[in-house]
C-alpha cells in the first residue's frame, strides 16, 4: 500500500506543480502586457495593480497587490506594496474564497486595463480552486499514510497468534 500511496502522492504533486507553472505563466503574461501598455502612459494612467504567484510546500498563493511609489526620484524612491484581501461574499463563515471580488480589483485599475484584470482574475480563481483541492488531497493522503503505518489491534492479535 505504501508504494501506491507514494505513486498517488507523486501524481498529485506533479499536478500541483503544473497548476503552479500555469499560474506563473499567467502572471508573466499579465506583467508583460501591463509593462508594454504602461510605457506610453502618463503617471495617472499607469497600472499599479500587480499579480504574484508563490508556492511554499503544497500551498499555492495567487495574490493581487498595489505598488505605490513614495519619495523623490533624486532621493531614491521607495516602492510600497499593499496586498488586496479576498472578501467572503457568502453568508457561511467557513465558505472558501477562491477569487477576489471584481469591484475590489477594478477600483485600483485605470480603466483601460479592466478587461485584462477581469480575464486574469477569472483564470487565476480556477488555479486557486485547483491548488486548494490538490493540497487537501495531499493532506488526506498523508493522514492515510500515517494510519497505514500504525499497527491496528487486529494486526497485533495476529502477531500474537502467529508466535
Amino acid at each position: 500500500m505504501d508504494d501506491r500511496i507514494r505513486d498517488v502522492r507523486a501524481l498529485l504533486q506533479a499536478q500541483l506543480k503544473d497548476v503552479f507553472e500555469q499560474a506563473r505563466d499567467l502572471g508573466n503574461r499579465y506583467l508583460q502586457e501591463v509593462m508594454e501598455a504602461n510605457t506610453g502612459k502618463d503617471w495617472s494612467q499607469k497600472n499599479t495593480l500587480q499579480f504574484r504567484v508563490r508556492q511554499r510546500g503544497n500551498a499555492l498563493s495567487i495574490e493581487w497587490y498595489l505598488v505605490n511609489w513614495y519619495g523623490r526620484k533624486a532621493q531614491g524612491r521607495e516602492a510600497r506594496r499593499t496586498y488586496i484581501p479576498k472578501r467572503n461574499s457568502s453568508r457561511r463563515r467557513d465558505a472558501q474564497v477562491f477569487g477576489y471580488r471584481l469591484e475590489d480589483l477594478l477600483r485600483h485599475t485605470s480603466g483601460w486595463d479592466d478587461d485584462l484584470v477581469t480575464a486574469v482574475e477569472r483564470e487565476a480563481s480556477e488555479y486557486r480552486r485547483q491548488a486548494h483541492y490538490l493540497a487537501d488531497l495531499l493532506v488526506t493522503l498523508g493522514r492515510l499514510e500515517r494510519l497505514a503505518k500504525e499497527p491496528t489491534q487486529s494486526q497485533d492479535e495476529r502477531k500474537e497468534y502467529a508466535s
